[in-house]
């Protein structure tokens, strides 16, 4: 049996959902082909603890999609087709052990003054930092937005430099190259100031001492104050269950439960894929993959078919350390908290400090379970009470960084034990939390990995985002995604501008195939 359209999309995360979108509105024949039972790809949500209890399994920050082109063209319809998102005008807090905990909101005001009866400097340098962010993201996002290397890099450059001057570009430049610990000791006089910046590094596999690690924290700290924390009305996968609807409108089709075995190549390059049990869709324009290079290449294409370079830099792509996902039912609409503060914000870090985060990721490198992990609590019925029964909460904790396997044991053997030494973390600050808990489900590294062959050693950002491979990505010779193999296009967090809600890999996929 066998099918003929005019382009074949393999994944129907959000980014292949975008790219086949985009084709089909351009009146292109498209269908998307998806190894599991529903679209979303990392983008999930479901009853995993308690009936009535809404969790988000992995990606939940809806900032950057809303934020997107795609969104930007398309949002009205989404809406009409019945997304809506929640929004927090507290976005996130840091706690701490001595209770000196840190509070940011949307109205700067209120975050200003929380800084000052902080610490004097650590208001100063907050200041100075917000005023840099608003030069950095005026260049940073055309450059986003577009292929590595393109004409929009160069013009985000150039404003940049007409902006600051030399003087100022150089500071910019500095924060580039610098680490989180290094950034939090340049602007910040306290511990809790500096773990604070260095939290958000956390996110995207850049431990503290880590070159390049400020970018991120520097973005996030204040595009999150600006804009508020967002996620999906009533859970996230009323995203993708709503781009499916535009799709279809559009004229594209999904085929879920249809798992590729290998991309067909000829003398023309990608002609379709063959999918499990024998189909085959061939693709007169050409097949966009959202599987991960290593990945694809391993699994999707044959020894014959995958050019040397091509599969050197398959070889060299590296994946970050693993990740847990803890979520809990509550019986209480909020974590019964020391600081009752805290109980309002979207996210809450708990690392504590910047050594602890540092030590932390050594160990998860080494394969120990790491003695003070980072939690990223995300209060979700706090930002949208349709998520949880009433006078009950649903809540989720990110667990970074941890070891992709356990050094002489399994994910399998530890992972209950170690979600117990999370519970107690939190019970430490939120006495009470324990007796709270209605029920519990727990998602190990390896956990992860099954559900999504993008998230290798449970790697929730699909490849590590160190500075090289965040530009670079994934590949010197791939960044505009194209493949070397003719008609074949890349999309995905394994492409710029990497992981995240951001729905901009597909829109430029898309760009590319149309050009051809």
């Amino acid at each position: 049996m066998s099918q003929k359209v005019d382009v074949v999309v393999i994944g129907a995360g959000h980014q292949g959902l975008v790219a086949a979108t985009e084709l089909a509105a351009k009146g292109l024949s498209v269908v998307v082909v998806e190894r599991g039972d529903q679209a979303g790809g990392a983008i999930r949500s479901g009853e995993l603890t308690q009936p009535g209890h809404i969790h988000d399994y992995w990606a939940t920050n809806m900032g950057l999609f809303l934020g997107s082109p795609f969104f930007a063209t398309y949002g009205a319809e989404l809406a009409n087709l019945g997304l809506s998102f929640a929004h927090s005008t507290s976005p996130y807090a840091s706690a701490f052990p001595d209770g000196k905990n840190l509070y940011v909101d949307q109205n700067a005001e209120a975050t200003m003054a929380m800084w000052q009866s902080h610490n004097a400097k650590d208001a100063q340098g907050w200041g100075e930092l917000g005023a840099l962010f608003g030069d950095f993201a005026g260049a940073y996002f055309p450059i986003y937005g577009n292929p590595l290397p393109s004409k929009g890099t160069w013009q985000g450059a150039r404003s940049l430099w007409k902006t600051r001057g030399k003087k100022g570009s150089g500071e910019l430049m500095r924060i580039l190259l610098s680490s989180t610990r290094a950034l939090g000791e340049r602007y910040f006089e306290s511990r809790e100031a500096r773990s604070l910046l260095a939290a958000w590094g956390m996110h995207l596999d850049y431990a503290p001492d880590i070159t390049g690690g400020a970018v991120f924290p520097l973005l996030e700290c204040f595009i999150d104050m600006a804009n508020g924390m967002s996620i999906v009305q009533g859970g996230a996968s009323n995203l993708p269950k709503a781009m499916v609807s535009l799709l279809e409108k559009k004229g594209g089709t999904l085929r879920l439960n249809a798992d590729v075995e290998q991309i067909i190549t000829g003398v023309k390059g990608a002609e379709g894929v063959r999918l499990v049990g024998g189909e085959t869709i061939y693709a007169k324009r050409g097949v966009i993959s959202t599987v991960v290079l290593p990945v694809m290449a391993k699994r999707l294409l044959t020894e014959s078919a995958l050019p040397k370079n091509m599969n050197q830099a398959a070889s060299h792509y590296r994946f970050g350390p693993g990740t847990m996902m803890v979520h809990y039912a509550i019986n209480s609409t909020h974590i019964p908290w020391s600081d009752a503060r805290l109980g309002k914000y979207a996210y809450v870090h708990v690392g504590p400090y910047v050594d602890d985060m540092a030590r932390t990721y050594q160990q998860s490198l080494a394969g120990e379970l790491p003695t003070e992990p980072l939690l990223v609590i995300g209060q979700s019925s706090t930002v949208d009470p349709t998520r949880a029964p009433e006078g009950k909460g649903t809540v989720w904790v990110q667990v970074r960084t941890l070891p992709n396997s356990p050094k002489g044991s399994t994910w399998a053997e530890q992972a209950e034990r170690y979600a117990d030494q999370v519970t107690a973390k939190i019970e430490r600050y939120a006495p009470g939390f324990s007796a709270s808990v209605l029920g519990r489900h727990v998602m190990s590294p390896a956990d992860l990995e099954a559900a999504n062959p993008n998230l290798v050693g449970g790697d929730s950002v699909a490849g590590s985002h160190h500075f090289d491979q965040f530009l670079l990505r994934p590949s010197l010779d791939l960044g505009r995604y194209e493949s070397e193999i003719p008609r074949l296009y890349l999309a995905g967090a394994g492409t710029w501008p990497g992981a995240g809600v951001n729905a901009i890999s597909g829109g430029l996929a898309a760009k590319r195939l149309l050009k051809r």
